[in-house]
């Protein structure tokens, strides 16, 4: 056996082994019912090579899948819409360097399996501009693209969407949260939970923290007020269901264009320390929904004493961001406030370590979640087109929810819901830690979704005293 046929069938045979994923999916589309019967699938991997593997399922069908054979040839571009400049930046980067990864193995898997087409991901910068990202995707489209990754954050998504929707593109968007987006049978994808999930994390870690009157202070857009309302039912839930006295005031929502936040600060100000000198300061908390303008929020509200004294709890807008740490006043501010972030918990996978080590190498932090899910979007259009051999976006749409079912990946395995959203998750619990050399994020706990409880890290414990 020659090293190349050797090296094709070994991917062949890895293909088979992770999920079964091409065979399955196949034959689930293409089988007749029956009973619980014996299918056999083929994968034939250039060069001659093959590999066969038999399982028994509830289907009845034989069927081969070749690669390279009829179809798609040469490059089958997808758009990446990221958020390279602007306030959501460092998720932009890392989401790039992830879909840089994801691109080279998917491309040297079509190689060594004898495709002919290429795998390209065309990336654009919309610098968390709605209207850019809407540009950019009528650019790219115009450009013969019918397929999206992003944009990342849901006021973006809410430009595009029609768009998307009326000219019959896919979109898989790694970051977008926001509950308005929620729309079954539609161009969207989201292979990130929705902040109806999200809310009840950052309502349980202001509770347990010891809040009991929450003062929310929001970015003003489809995704601060969503998650900022989210955040505020769960919380209500919360007393209704213990009976204790507390509740969400109406805090402060502010234009997603603000930078300098002085008299939106002075006036949150003004609200806590009302509540504080009713209720004390250990009753009091900030409920924070904002994105890389969050260093200039804490730079404005360190300068009042109260604003330190009481808890903040931020979001997913906020947990990684390198500003956060590289800013000594906002990471300062950040520890005294014990300022937890909640982001959707990836599940540890041998993918997971390997997109996290690639991102460190390439910009020397911790990726956040939506990176995975990002290079999970790659994959799973990848195997779409494979399964397929077709560029045909209705298509991948209706093979999508049972492919990501069998599919598991960076960001572990996962189901969509009726509304094509990641269905649920636990969150992991971002803080800045001080370290001899500066700052960097550490994970103080887990918020798990099925029990709405929290684990702590000991050295969280130990940190705070919560431990006793």
């Amino acid at each position: 056996m020659s090293m190349t046929t050797s090296k094709a069938l070994g991917i062949a045979i890895a293909l088979l082994i992770i999920g079964l994923i091409i065979g399955y999916a196949v034959g689930f589309y293409t089988a007749p019912g029956g009973g619980v019967t014996t299918v056999t699938t083929t994968v034939t991997a250039g060069a001659g090579a093959t590999a066969t593997v038999t399982k028994t399922v509830e289907k009845t069908v034989t069927q081969t899948v070749t690669a390279g054979a009829g179809g798609l040839s040469g490059e089958v571009k997808v758009g990446a819409l990221l958020s390279l400049t602007g306030v959501l930046s460092t998720y932009g980067e890392n989401s790039e360097v992830a879909l840089e990864l994801a691109e080279k193995e998917i491309n040297e898997w079509l190689d060594a399996i004898g495709a002919a087409w290429d795998f390209k991901i065309v990336v654009e910068d919309t610098a968390t501009q709605p209207k850019t990202a809407l540009d950019k995707m009528q650019t790219l489209h115009g450009q013969g693209i019918l397929f999206f990754i992003g944009p990342m954050t849901s006021a973006e998504v809410s430009e595009v969407k029609s768009y998307a929707d009326s000219n019959g593109l896919l979109v898989i968007s790694q970051s977008s949260t926001s509950p308005a987006l929620a729309i079954p049978g539609d161009s969207l994808y989201r292979f990130c939970p929705t902040d109806v999930v999200q809310g009840p994390a950052a309502a349980r870690v202001l509770y347990d923290l010891g809040v009991r009157w929450v003062v929310p202070f929001w970015r003003g857009d489809t995704w601060g007020d969503g998650l900022a309302e989210a955040q505020r039912e769960a919380f209500e839930k919360l007393l209704k269901e213990t009976g204790e006295e507390g509740g969400v005031v109406e805090g402060i929502r502010y234009d997603p264009d603000t930078t300098e936040f002085s008299s939106q600060v002075a006036q949150l100000n003004d609200i806590v320390t009302n509540l504080v000198n009713q209720y004390g300061v250990d009753k009091v908390g900030v409920g924070y929904v904002g994105f890389e303008e969050a260093v200039a929020v804490f730079t404005a509200a360190s300068k009042y004493d109260i604003l330190m004294q009481v808890k903040w709890v931020g979001s997913d807008g906020t947990a990684g961001l390198a500003d956060l740490v590289k800013d000594a006043t906002a990471a300062e501010f950040s520890i005294k406030t014990w300022f937890l972030s909640p982001i959707f918990a990836p599940a540890a996978s041998p993918h997971l370590e390997k997109v996290k080590s690639y991102v460190e190498e390439k910009l020397g932090r911790t990726p956040d979640s939506y990176a995975y899910a990002a290079y999970d979007a790659a994959w799973i259009y990848a195997l779409a087109f494979m399964i397929l051999n077709d560029y045909n976006p209705q298509k991948v749409k209706a093979l999508m929810p049972d492919l990501v079912q069998r599919y598991v990946g960076a960001s572990g395995s996962f189901v969509l819901d009726e509304n094509g959203d990641r269905a649920t998750a636990d969150y992991e619990l971002w803080i800045p830690k001080k370290t001899d050399g500066g700052y960097e994020w550490a994970i103080a706990g887990v918020w798990h979704a099925a029990t709405d409880s929290i684990t702590w890290e000991s050295w969280w414990l130990e940190f705070t005293g919560m431990g006793g």
